[in-house]
Protein backbone atom coordinates (compact mmCIF):
# COMPACT_ATOMS: atom_id res chain seq x y z
CA UNK A 1 0.00 0.00 0.00
CA UNK A 2 1.55 3.39 -0.52
CA UNK A 3 0.35 6.32 1.16
CA UNK A 4 0.30 9.93 0.11
CA UNK A 5 2.18 12.35 2.90
CA UNK A 6 0.49 15.02 3.77
CA UNK A 7 2.31 17.02 5.79
CA UNK A 8 0.29 20.83 4.95
CA UNK A 9 -2.67 19.41 6.79
CA UNK A 10 -5.00 21.68 5.22
CA UNK A 11 -6.67 22.43 8.51
CA UNK A 12 -9.65 25.13 8.53
CA UNK A 13 -10.60 26.81 11.58
CA UNK A 14 -13.95 27.35 11.87
CA UNK A 15 -14.47 31.05 12.04
CA UNK A 16 -15.65 32.76 15.28
CA UNK A 17 -18.99 34.45 15.91
CA UNK A 18 -22.17 32.90 14.95
CA UNK A 19 -21.91 30.08 12.43
CA UNK A 20 -24.24 27.42 11.15
CA UNK A 21 -22.87 24.55 11.52
CA UNK A 22 -23.95 20.58 10.69
CA UNK A 23 -24.26 17.49 12.76
CA UNK A 24 -21.97 15.64 10.56
CA UNK A 25 -21.21 12.84 13.41
CA UNK A 26 -22.65 11.83 16.99
CA UNK A 27 -20.79 8.85 18.51
CA UNK A 28 -20.66 6.88 22.08
CA UNK A 29 -16.92 6.53 23.69
CA UNK A 30 -16.36 4.21 24.78
CA UNK A 31 -18.96 1.58 22.80
CA UNK A 32 -19.55 -0.72 25.67
CA UNK A 33 -20.73 1.11 28.34
CA UNK A 34 -20.81 5.12 27.05
CA UNK A 35 -19.31 7.54 29.27
CA UNK A 36 -19.09 10.41 26.74
CA UNK A 37 -21.32 11.62 23.86
CA UNK A 38 -18.77 12.87 20.57
CA UNK A 39 -20.10 15.04 18.09
CA UNK A 40 -18.82 16.17 14.84
CA UNK A 41 -20.20 19.86 13.00
CA UNK A 42 -18.77 20.83 9.90
CA UNK A 43 -18.83 24.30 8.95
CA UNK A 44 -19.65 24.92 5.39
CA UNK A 45 -15.77 26.01 4.33
CA UNK A 46 -14.48 22.79 5.75
CA UNK A 47 -13.69 23.85 9.17
CA UNK A 48 -14.34 21.25 11.86
CA UNK A 49 -15.33 20.87 15.61
CA UNK A 50 -15.69 18.20 17.72
CA UNK A 51 -17.52 18.66 20.94
CA UNK A 52 -16.68 15.85 23.75
CA UNK A 53 -20.00 15.46 26.25
CA UNK A 54 -18.99 13.95 29.53
CA UNK A 55 -22.25 12.12 30.86
CA UNK A 56 -20.70 12.10 34.63
CA UNK A 57 -20.07 15.99 34.44
CA UNK A 58 -23.22 18.15 35.18
CA UNK A 59 -22.18 21.65 32.72
CA UNK A 60 -21.45 18.67 30.24
CA UNK A 61 -24.69 17.06 30.02
CA UNK A 62 -26.63 20.52 30.51
CA UNK A 63 -24.37 22.02 27.50
CA UNK A 64 -25.59 18.21 25.59
CA UNK A 65 -29.38 18.44 26.52
CA UNK A 66 -29.53 21.89 25.28
CA UNK A 67 -27.91 20.93 21.74
CA UNK A 68 -30.97 17.75 21.64
CA UNK A 69 -33.24 20.00 22.75
CA UNK A 70 -32.69 22.46 19.34
CA UNK A 71 -31.56 19.94 17.24
CA UNK A 72 -34.66 17.29 18.12
CA UNK A 73 -37.21 20.20 19.31
CA UNK A 74 -37.22 18.22 22.65
CA UNK A 75 -38.49 20.07 25.73
CA UNK A 76 -37.82 19.98 29.52
CA UNK A 77 -38.30 16.51 30.91
CA UNK A 78 -38.61 14.47 27.04
CA UNK A 79 -35.62 11.67 27.72
CA UNK A 80 -32.67 11.84 25.04
CA UNK A 81 -32.33 7.25 24.10
CA UNK A 82 -28.20 7.68 23.45
CA UNK A 83 -29.08 3.88 21.74
CA UNK A 84 -31.70 5.39 19.32
CA UNK A 85 -31.77 8.96 19.40
CA UNK A 86 -28.04 10.06 19.24
CA UNK A 87 -28.19 9.48 14.90
CA UNK A 88 -31.22 11.77 14.79
CA UNK A 89 -28.71 14.41 15.39
CA UNK A 90 -27.01 13.35 12.55
CA UNK A 91 -27.40 15.97 9.47
CA UNK A 92 -29.10 18.79 11.53
CA UNK A 93 -27.75 22.16 11.03
CA UNK A 94 -28.01 24.13 14.34
CA UNK A 95 -26.78 28.04 14.53
CA UNK A 96 -23.82 28.30 17.21
CA UNK A 97 -21.78 30.90 18.43
CA UNK A 98 -17.82 29.87 17.92
CA UNK A 99 -15.49 30.93 20.29
CA UNK A 100 -11.31 30.76 19.62
CA UNK A 101 -9.42 29.63 22.01
CA UNK A 102 -5.48 29.41 22.19
CA UNK A 103 -3.57 26.58 23.05
CA UNK A 104 -0.80 26.27 26.07
CA UNK A 105 2.10 24.09 23.96
CA UNK A 106 3.62 25.38 20.93
CA UNK A 107 3.43 23.84 17.73
CA UNK A 108 7.41 23.31 16.00
CA UNK A 109 7.57 26.51 14.66
CA UNK A 110 6.92 28.24 18.19
CA UNK A 111 3.41 29.26 17.57
CA UNK A 112 0.29 28.55 19.94
CA UNK A 113 -2.34 26.52 18.41
CA UNK A 114 -5.86 28.17 18.06
CA UNK A 115 -8.67 26.53 18.83
CA UNK A 116 -12.37 26.46 17.89
CA UNK A 117 -15.17 25.56 20.29
CA UNK A 118 -19.10 25.32 20.23
CA UNK A 119 -19.85 27.86 23.28
CA UNK A 120 -23.56 28.16 22.64
CA UNK A 121 -26.25 26.59 20.39
CA UNK A 122 -28.53 28.86 19.71
CA UNK A 123 -31.24 27.21 17.37
CA UNK A 124 -32.14 24.91 14.56
CA UNK A 125 -31.44 26.03 10.80
CA UNK A 126 -34.12 24.88 8.02
CA UNK A 127 -32.56 22.52 5.96
CA UNK A 128 -34.23 23.29 2.39
CA UNK A 129 -34.07 27.82 3.37
CA UNK A 130 -31.24 28.02 5.42
CA UNK A 131 -33.51 29.99 8.13
CA UNK A 132 -32.98 30.27 11.27
CA UNK A 133 -35.85 28.53 13.03
CA UNK A 134 -36.40 30.38 16.61
CA UNK A 135 -36.75 28.32 19.79
CA UNK A 136 -39.44 29.86 21.92
CA UNK A 137 -36.50 30.25 25.04
CA UNK A 138 -34.96 32.82 21.88
CA UNK A 139 -38.22 34.53 21.28
CA UNK A 140 -38.65 35.28 25.03
CA UNK A 141 -34.87 36.62 25.58
CA UNK A 142 -35.39 38.67 22.38
CA UNK A 143 -38.34 40.16 23.27
CA UNK A 144 -38.73 43.74 24.40
CA UNK A 145 -39.67 44.83 27.68
CA UNK A 146 -42.62 46.85 27.40
CA UNK A 147 -43.16 47.11 31.12
CA UNK A 148 -43.93 50.14 32.06
CA UNK A 149 -43.16 49.65 36.00
CA UNK A 150 -40.00 51.11 36.15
Amino acid sequence: MIIKMNLKGNFKLVPEGEQVLEITGAELKPSGKPTAMIVTFAHGDGGKIQNRYNFDNDQSLFAMSVLCSVALGLEDGDEFDTATDIKKLIGKKVLCEVKHSEGKTPKQDGTLPVFANVKKVISLVNDDTGEVIDSPRNAIAEKEDFDDLD
